[in-house]
C-alpha cells in the first residue's frame, strides 16, 4: 500500500492528465467513459486523501462524478482560484503536466472541502434552467440584430430564428414547471420562494437548480456564496469603498431583477431602499444591499418552512 496521496486532475475536451503529491501517479487518460475506468483501475492500491479537479465548462463532470460514486472525495476546483495559486508559488508556465501538479499541489496545501454528491434532480433542473438562459441570450442577440437588417432576406430569416428561439422557450418553461412540480421537496420550496413579492417562475427555478444550499447556510455565507458580501480595502490609511466579488453571477443576475420588481412591490425591500436612499446612497449601493437583503430573507423562508409574511419579516429585521 501506497502513502496517502492528494491527487490532481487536468481536464481537456479529449484528454485528462493525473498527478499526485507525493509523485507516485502520473499519466494522460481519454476523457471517455473506457478512459476514466482505466484511470479508476490506476488508482487501485493507492491511499487517495483528496482528488482536486479542475473546472473545464463541463468536460469535467463525467470524470468527477464517476470518483464521487467510487467514493473518492472529489473536489471541482475554481480555474482562476488555482491560476492564482500558481502564481503565488512561482509556477507560470502552463501545460496538461503542470496543471494537474499544481492542482495536486493546491489540493496539499489549501485542503479544500468536498462538496455532497448533487441530488440528480437537482442536476436535472439545473441543466434545463442554464438551456433556457442560454436560449434567452440568443434570442436576444436576433432581436437586436432585427432592426438593423436591410435584406428581405436577412429579415425573413432572422424573424424566423425569434419565432423559432420563443417556441423552444415557451417548451422549457413548460418543462421547468413540470420538474418541478414532480418532486414534493422543489414544490414546497418553490411555493415558499413564490409566495414572495418580486419573486417569480424564473427567479424561483434559478435558485432550486444553482442554490441547493439555500436554507442550510446562515446569512453571512449565502451572501458571500452568491457574490452578495461586501469586502473591505483597507491598507494603512488608505481606505477604499467595500466592494462584492466572486459569487454566482447567473444566480445574482436573476436576483438583480427580482430585486428591481421587489423595491416597487414588496413592502419590506421598498422601505428598506427608501432607508438608504435617505441616507445618500447610491444606486448601485441600494440596489446590491436590496439584493442581499431580499436572498437572506429566501434563505431564513427556506429554513423555517415558512411562507411570506411582512409583519413577521418586519419584525425579525
Amino acid at each position: 500500500m501506497s502513502s496517502t496521496l492528494v491527487l490532481g486532475i487536468d481536464v481537456a475536451k479529449d484528454t485528462v492528465e493525473i498527478a499526485s503529491r507525493p509523485a507516485q501517479i502520473h499519466g494522460e487518460f481519454a476523457n471517455t467513459r473506457a478512459g476514466h475506468q482505466k484511470l479508476l483501475k490506476a488508482l487501485a492500491g493507492h491511499s487517495i486523501q483528496l482528488i482536486v479537479v479542475e473546472a473545464t465548462g463541463g468536460y469535467e463532470r463525467a470524470l468527477a462524478a464517476e470518483l464521487a460514486q467510487a467514493d473518492y472525495r472529489v473536489v471541482v476546483a475554481n480555474p482562476r482560484q488555482v491560476r492564482h495559486f500558481a502564481y503565488g508559488v512561482g509556477e507560470l508556465a502552463k501545460t496538461d503536466p503542470i496543471d494537474a501538479n499544481t492542482l495536486a499541489f493546491f489540493g496539499e496545501v489549501v485542503k479544500p472541502t468536498p462538496k455532497p454528491t448533487q441530488d440528480p434532480n437537482i442536476e436535472s433542473l439545473a441543466e434545463l434552467v442554464t438551456r433556457r438562459r442560454q436560449l434567452v441570450g440568443l434570442l436576444t442577440q436576433e432581436t437586436n440584430r432585427l432592426p438593423m437588417c436591410r435584406h428581405i432576406v436577412v429579415r425573413k430569416s432572422v424573424r424566423k430564428m425569434i419565432k423559432t428561439l420563443e417556441h423552444q422557450i415557451k417548451q422549457i418553461d413548460e418543462l421547468i414547471q413540470d420538474h418541478i412540480q414532480a418532486d414534493d421537496n422543489f414544490q414546497q420550496k418553490n411555493q415558499i420562494l413564490r409566495s414572495t413579492p418580486g419573486i417569480g417562475p424564473k427567479t424561483s427555478s434559478m435558485l432550486l437548480a444553482h442554490v441547493p444550499e439555500l436554507g442550510h447556510l446562515n446569512r453571512h455565507q449565502i451572501a458571500a456564496l452568491i457574490g452578495l458580501a461586501p469586502y473591505d480595502r483597507r491598507s494603512g490609511t488608505l481606505v477604499r469603498p467595500a466592494h462584492i466579488a466572486g459569487g454566482r453571477q447567473h444566480v445574482r443576475c436573476a436576483l438583480y431583477m427580482a430585486t428591481v420588481t421587489a423595491r416597487r412591490c414588496n413592502p419590506v425591500i421598498r422601505h428598506f431602499a427608501q432607508r438608504l436612499e435617505a441616507q445618500g446612497k447610491s444606486f448601485k449601493v441600494v440596489i446590491t444591499a436590496c439584493m442581499r437583503k431580499l436572498l437572506v430573507i429566501l434563505n431564513a423562508m427556506i429554513r423555517e418552512q415558512t411562507p411570506w409574511s411582512a409583519e413577521s419579516i418586519t419584525k425579525n429585521s
